[in-house]
């Protein structure tokens, strides 16, 4: 594997940071997670501007527009086209005779940018639903969600907790609220008092979560769906909970609090977001390769 770090591509081996880097002692960084189809890096500008936001509150300075570069000689050097990328930008290490413990950090530091990739199925393995079981967690962590630092260990937390109860995944509830899981949005489908069929997701700001990508994408294509607050007894109550993300992209929730979701198995309104997903990331393929030849 190569990897990128500050601009260079270098074997992963032989990459190196210092040991006094803001990211290594503090968690003190923004990260994103990206994905490629077909050589082409998917809403690259959303999460770009994602991660510039993040930066710009942090206070780190760094202009995210270069992962334009970045991601492209990244694919290459690895000669990948179906991928998962992370790129994390981190304060950097002060200077000589710098304090390395202070945590009001020195003026105009030099970001560390380091870059990495993996392969993953392209969109023909959009083929059904992954599956998983959930816990339902208290949601502890800190009110900016927003932000998508590198300081995760609440999400960690969290994620062993629900692996001690024997569940794959948390299901994060803030004062009898549906929040997110550890690194995924949700979705939860059921019906309303009327019997009518819903699909509901949090919204972002009211619970202090992110703004998914893959979540902001699917609203954009699935017009039934609605943002509203999740209360911990819709979601016990569900038909359907399944999680979307990058990586995720369409997890269906089979067990939550070791009762059955639903029916107990990958229900039809997580198997037909899939397929909606999986058509319109198609139709935007084909719309490149035909931008591509003319």
């Amino acid at each position: 594997m190569r990897v990128s770090l500050n601009g260079q591509i270098v074997p992963a081996a032989d990459a190196t940071v210092s040991v006094f880097d803001r990211g290594f002692l503090f968690g003190d960084g923004i990260y994103e997670g990206l994905r490629a189809f077909d050589g082409w890096v998917r809403h690259l500008d959303d999460h770009c501007a994602r991660m510039q936001r993040g930066l710009d509150e942090a206070g780190i300075g760094w202009d995210a527009s270069a992962l334009h570069g970045l991601c492209e000689g990244l694919l290459e050097a690895n000669g990948l086209r179906d991928a998962f990328l992370y790129w994390q930008v981190t304060r950097g290490a002060p200077g000589p005779g710098q304090p390395v413990r202070a945590r009001l950090p020195e003026p105009d530091m030099a970001p560390t940018v380091f870059g990495y990739c993996v392969p993953l199925p392209g969109v023909d393995g959009f083929t059904e639903p992954t599956e998983c079981s959930a816990r339902t967690v208290r949601d502890d962590r800190w009110h900016k969600g927003h932000v998508k630092t590198i300081s995760l260990m609440a999400n960690i937390m969290a994620a062993l907790e629900a692996a001690e109860g024997g569940a794959d995944e948390a299901l994060l509830v803030r004062d009898g609220w549906l929040s997110e899981s550890c690194s995924t949005n949700v979705f939860v489908a059921g019906r309303d008092e009327s019997g009518r069929p819903t699909l509901v997701t949090p919204p972002t700001g009211d619970v202090s979560i992110l703004s998914g990508v893959t979540r902001r994408m699917l609203l954009e294509i699935l017009p039934e769906a609605q943002v509203r607050m999740v209360s911990e007894e819709e979601l016990h109550r569900a038909d359907e909970i399944f999680l979307v993300g990058t990586v995720t992209t369409v997890r269906s929730v089979l067990t939550l609090d070791g009762r059955p979701v639903g029916t107990g198995g990958v229900g039809p309104v997580a198997r037909e977001v899939l397929a909606r997903y999986a058509d319109h990331l198609r139709t935007q393929l084909a719309e490149r390769r035909g931008a591509a030849v003319d």
